[in-house]
């Protein structure tokens, strides 16, 4: 049996440069073995961190269950899902070198350099818009490959069938 571990987190927020404010998000990262390399993320801006709005929105957007590993960062909204799944929600030790949300962390600082770096600051109302685009190229990333390769295969029918 293949073991899925989603690792949320409500931190870091993400910081916007041209307003004040700081908007929720929540990253939900899947890999095959805990702390591995990703797989897939889902990133999305929530009202809050109430049991009830993360409970929402991680069924929007995953399929729960008992096989699969929950680790959260200790936030106490995700203890409502323990039915629907294990959850390992523990406080983090930053500062250890192999820490559970690793790889989170390191996507959600790429996102934030991309809005500060690249977008220069990106506004409350493009926040699901940027988010949205960032998931879909980490999920896409290795499609390059993939697509070359069926156009390969293609050509090459398309050659001897001419032939």
């Amino acid at each position: 049996m293949r073991q899925m571990s989603l690792i949320l987190a409500q931190n870091p927020r993400i910081k916007q440069v041209m307003q004040v404010s700081k908007e929720p998000i929540l990253g939900i990262l899947s890999t095959d073995k805990e702390n591995n390399y990703p797989r897939f993320i889902k990133l999305r801006v929530i009202t809050d961190y109430t049991g009830l709005s993360l409970k929402k929105n991680i069924e929007k957007c995953c399929v729960l269950s008992h096989d699969a590993l929950l680790n959260t960062d200790g936030e106490k909204g995700f203890n409502t899902l323990n039915e629907e799944i294990q959850v390992k929600n523990e406080k983090i030790s930053y500062e250890e070198k192999d820490h559970r949300l690793l790889w989170l962390n390191i996507i959600i600082g790429n996102i934030k350099n991309n809005i500060t770096g690249i977008y220069h600051g990106i506004t409350k109302r493009e926040m699901p818009l940027f988010l949205n685009e960032q998931e879909y190229r980490f999920n896409h990333r290795k499609m390059g490959k993939t697509i070359m390769d069926k156009i390969k295969k293609y050509l090459q029918r398309w050659v001897s069938y001419q032939s």
